[in-house]
């Protein structure tokens, strides 16, 4: 009879150490994935990664764009000021400063 209890303890122990095996297995193998994956990224980062110099070359093609674009644009709009001022001394000569007061909403 004693005999049996040892038997029945014994294998209690052996489920548990087999559940615990296979939990355990399974920890394992997804450490092992995320350690894969972090790699993999890890990899793939540095071979996407922007390097100074690129960095660098895009600021200066960049500016060179804003300073040529900014500086026909500011030409534009002298001229356009020019123009507009010339309109107003000419509507101001020719009578249209009158001295009538705008419309207002009723």
């Amino acid at each position: 009879m004693e005999l049996d209890g040892l038997r029945a303890w014994i294998g209690l122990v052996e489920r548990k150490l087999t559940m615990r095996t296979r939990v355990f297995l399974v920890l394992v193998a997804i450490a092992v994935g995320g350690a894969g994956a972090a790699i993999y990224l890890a990899i793939d980062a540095r071979d996407t990664a922007v390097s100074e110099s690129d960095l660098q070359a895009t600021r200066d093609e960049l500016a060179a764009q804003i300073a040529a674009g900014g500086a026909t644009d500011l030409s534009q709009l002298e001229a356009e000021v020019t123009q507009l001022k010339s309109e107003v001394e000419a509507l101001s000569s020719n009578g249209g400063g009158s001295s009538r007061k705008p419309c207002s909403k009723r």
